[in-house]
C-alpha cells in the first residue's frame, strides 16, 4: 500500500500514466506533463458541449424531417385540390360551350316561334251583346245598320291596333258578339227602340254578312248563356299565342268582376286585355279598370242604360186612359131613361177591370158614349187612386205572388193555345210584331187571363231581380222552386238557373213605384 500512497489522485501533481500519456508538444524538453494545470477539465468540458451540440443537431434534424413531412403533405393536398379544380374547370368550360350552343339553338327557335306567331296574328273583339247595346240610329236601320255597325267596329279596332300594336303587320280583327237574340229583339221593341222584333234580326244578319271574321252569335234562351259563352271565349283567346289582344266589352255584373280579378293574378297576360267601355263602368268593374287598358268606340254603343232612357210604357194603363176622355161622365142605368147628373173622375184601367160585368139595360139611353156595355154599372163609378207597388223580402229582392190553386192541366191547356202574352196581358197595341206567331184572336176569359199570367211568369224577365216595373208580366223567380231549396227538378236546364232559386218569399216591405 506504500506504493499507492505515492499516487495521490487528488494531488495537483498527480500524473496518471493513462491520463497523461499524450506528449505535451508545447513543452520544449518534451516533458509528458502538460503546461496547463487545468487542461484535463477543459477537455471534459469540450466533450460535453459536443454531446449537447449533437443532441441539438439531432433535434433540429427531427424538426427538419417533420417540416419536410408537413410540406410533402401540404403539397399532396394542394395537388389534389389542383386536380379537382382542373376537372371542374374543364367541366365548366364544356358546360359553357354546350350552354352557348343551347342558347344559340333556343334563340333560333324563339325567332322561329315569334315568326310563326306573327305569321297569323289577330285581335279579338269580344262583346256581351246583352249589355253592349248598339245605338238607336244603327238598330233602326235594320240590315243596313248592321253593316254600318260592323264596319265601324272594324275601323275602331284597326285604329286601336295601329296605336298599341304597331309591331304587327295587318293583324286580323276577329269579332264575336253573344246575345239572346229573341229576348233582345222583344226588349228593343218594347222600349220603342225598333219598330218590330224582326228588325233586330235584320240588323244581326247585316253584321254577319259584312266581315268574314265577324260573328253575331245567338246565345239562346238559357239563363246566363251569354256570359258563359263570353267567359269561355275570353279564356280561349287570352292564352292563344296568335291572339295579341282581347278587347272585352262586358257589363258591370259581379261575375265579370270576379273573372277580371282572377285574370289580374296572372301578370303575364295583363297587357293583352283591353276593357271596352259602353255605359260608364260601375263599382265592381270600375275598381279594377286601372289594371287594364281601356278603349271606347264612339257612335257605336249606347252610353246610357237602356231602361233609364227608354220611354217604355210601364203597362197597359197609359194606353187605355189615353183613349178614354169621354169616360168622365157615365150613363146611368136607371129605368126612367133620364141621364145621370153625377160627374165622375176619369176611369182608370184598375177601376174598369175591378167592376163586375153587368147585363146591359133594356131601357133606352139618351146619351151614347164609347163605353162598352159591360163597363156600365147601375151606379156612378167612382175611380179610386191606384198605387203601384212591388213586394220585397228581407234582402230587398222582388217577390211575385204565384197562384198555386191553378191546376197544372189548365196551365198546360193555355200553353198549348200559343197566345200572345203581350197582346192579352199588356194591351192590344203593345204587340207591334207584324208577323207574330202567337194568337191574337182567342176569346180569353177573365179566369183564363189569370192562368195566362201564370204562364207568362214562366219566362224569365230580362232585368231579373233588378226589375222595377210593377206591371211586368214576366217571371222574377222560378215558379217550380221552393224557398228552402237551391234549385228545382229541371236542374241546370231551368231557365231561371243561377239566379232565380232559393228566394225568400216572405214579404217584409212594399216599394211604391
Amino acid at each position: 500500500m506504500p506504493d499507492m500512497a505515492r499516487y495521490d489522485p487528488f494531488s495537483p501533481t498527480f500524473d496518471h500514466p493513462l491520463l497523461n500519456s499524450s506528449p505535451d508538444y508545447s513543452s520544449r524538453n518534451g516533458s509528458l506533463r502538460s503546461s496547463r494545470p487545468n487542461g484535463d477539465l477543459g477537455d471534459v468540458t469540450n466533450q460535453m458541449s459536443f454531446r449537447e451540440r449533437n443532441k441539438r443537431l439531432r433535434s433540429l434534424e427531427t424538426e427538419r424531417n417533420q417540416l419536410i413531412e408537413e410540406l410533402l403533405y401540404q403539397l399532396d393536398s394542394t395537388q389534389i385540390q389542383l386536380d379537382r379544380l382542373q376537372l371542374e374547370n374543364s367541366r365548366e368550360a364544356q358546360y359553357n360551350r354546350e350552354g352557348h350552343l343551347r342558347e344559340a339553338t333556343l334563340h333560333e327557335q324563339l325567332i322561329q316561334v315569334k315568326t310563326i306567331m306573327d305569321r297569323n296574328p289577330f285581335v279579338t273583339v269580344l262583346l256581351d251583346g246583352d249589355s253592349m247595346i248598339f245605338t238607336k240610329e244603327l238598330l233602326s236601320k235594320g240590315e243596313k245598320g248592321g253593316k254600318e255597325a260592323a264596319n265601324m267596329i272594324f275601323d275602331a279596332a284597326t285604329a286601336f291596333t295601329a296605336e298599341h300594336l304597331h309591331h304587327l303587320d295587318s293583324p286580323k280583327i276577329l269579332t264575336r258578339i253573344y246575345a239572346n237574340v229573341k229576348a233582345m229583339s222583344e226588349t228593343l221593341t218594347k222600349m220603342k227602340i225598333i219598330e218590330r222584333p224582326s228588325l233586330f234580326e235584320d240588323f244581326v244578319r247585316g253584321m254577319n254578312s259584312t266581315q268574314l271574321s265577324f260573328d253575331f252569335v245567338d246565345a239562346g234562351t238559357r239563363p246566363d248563356g251569354t256570359k258563359e259563352k263570353v267567359f269561355d271565349q275570353f279564356r280561349t283567346n287570352l292564352y292563344d299565342c296568335h291572339c295579341h289582344q282581347v278587347i272585352l266589352g262586358c257589363s258591370s255584373d259581379s261575375r265579370y268582376a270576379r273573372l277580371l280579378e282572377d285574370t289580374i293574378k296572372d301578370t303575364t297576360v295583363l297587357s293583352h286585355i283591353t276593357l271596352l267601355e259602353g255605359i260608364p263602368f260601375e263599382k265592381d268593374v270600375a275598381t279594377l279598370k286601372d289594371n287594364f287598358k281601356t278603349a271606347k268606340f264612339d257612335n257605336v254603343f249606347r252610353a246610357t242604360k237602356l231602361a233609364a232612357t227608354s220611354g217604355m210604357p210601364k203597362g197597359p194603363l197609359q194606353a187605355v186612359t189615353a183613349t178614354l176622355p169621354a169616360l168622365s161622365r157615365v150613363e146611368s142605368n136607371g129605368t126612367n131613361g133620364s141621364t145621370s147628373s153625377s160627374s165622375t173622375p176619369a176611369l182608370t184601367w184598375a177601376s174598369l177591370t175591378a167592376q163586375p160585368s153587368a147585363p146591359a139595360s133594356k131601357a133606352p139611353s139618351t146619351t151614347r158614349t164609347s163605353t162598352p156595355t159591360s163597363m156600365k154599372s147601375p151606379e156612378a163609378v167612382v175611380a179610386k187612386p191606384v198605387s203601384k207597388t212591388i213586394e220585397r223580402n228581407r234582402q230587398g229582392q222582388r217577390i211575385d205572388k204565384v197562384d198555386c190553386s191553378i191546376p197544372n192541366h189548365e196551365i198546360q191547356r193555355i200553353k198549348k193555345l200559343k197566345l200572345c202574352n203581350i197582346f192579352y196581358l199588356q194591351g192590344t197595341s203593345y204587340c207591334t210584331t207584324n208577323n207574330c206567331s202567337h194568337s191574337h184572336t182567342y176569346p180569353l176569359s177573365k179566369g183564363e187571363r189569370n192562368v195566362l199570367r201564370e204562364v207568362a211568369r214562366m219566362t224569365p224577365c230580362y232585368y231579373k231581380l233588378d226589375c222595377t216595373d210593377p206591371e211586368c208580366i214576366y217571371g222574377h223567380r222560378c215558379p217550380q222552386n221552393k224557398p228552402d231549396e237551391s234549385g228545382c227538378w229541371y236542374g241546370e236546364d231551368c231557365r231561371f238557373f243561377g239566379w232565380g232559386h232559393g228566394i225568400d218569399t216572405r214579404v217584409v216591405k212594399t216599394t211604391k213605384v
